[in-house]
């Protein structure tokens, strides 16, 4: 996978807002904008300047914090730090949406489980019945 530094006051010269206003969105928003490493190392997609962008144009419609967010989540990856156990290094990892296609597949699945799990409630109800039964009635009534 491809990344490309951006650096904050690229950010802000693109974006056409003040370079501090640029670092703000990136360090509020971070989890959303797609990157690797951590700290100075921090190495940043070029869709995370599409996100940055998308930040811009809600923060100036006065839209809050939590529906940004939102929007981000809704339009791309999320970013999750993971630590290590053998060295307690943390790395990034990037949680993808599901599509709409996955979570019909997903729902059709589970109305299939859906269906089995009340067949077989109805057979384990008749095997129940059936074992109630003496085993007199069941030996002359299968004659």
């Amino acid at each position: 996978m491809q990344y490309e530094v951006i650096h904050h006051c690229k950010n802000g010269k693109d974006l056409k807002i003040p370079v501090s206003t640029a670092s703000y969105y990136r360090d509020r928003h971070s989890e959303f904008l797609p990157h690797t490493g951590s700290g100075r190392k921090k190495k940043y997609k070029p869709e995370a300047l599409e996100a940055l962008k998308l930040i811009v144009e809600m923060a100036n419609k006065n839209t809050s914090t939590e529906d940004i967010e939102e929007s981000l989540s809704k339009a791309g990856s999320r970013n999750i730090e993971v630590q290590q156990d053998n060295n307690n290094s943390l790395t990034t990892v990037q949680q993808q949406p599901i599509s709409q296609v996955k979570l019909i597949n997903l729902l059709d699945k589970i109305a299939d489980q859906k269906k089995e799990i009340q067949t077989l409630r109805e057979e384990f109800k008749e095997l129940r019945e059936y074992i109630k039964t003496p085993l007199l009635k069941r030996i002359f009534r299968g004659s």
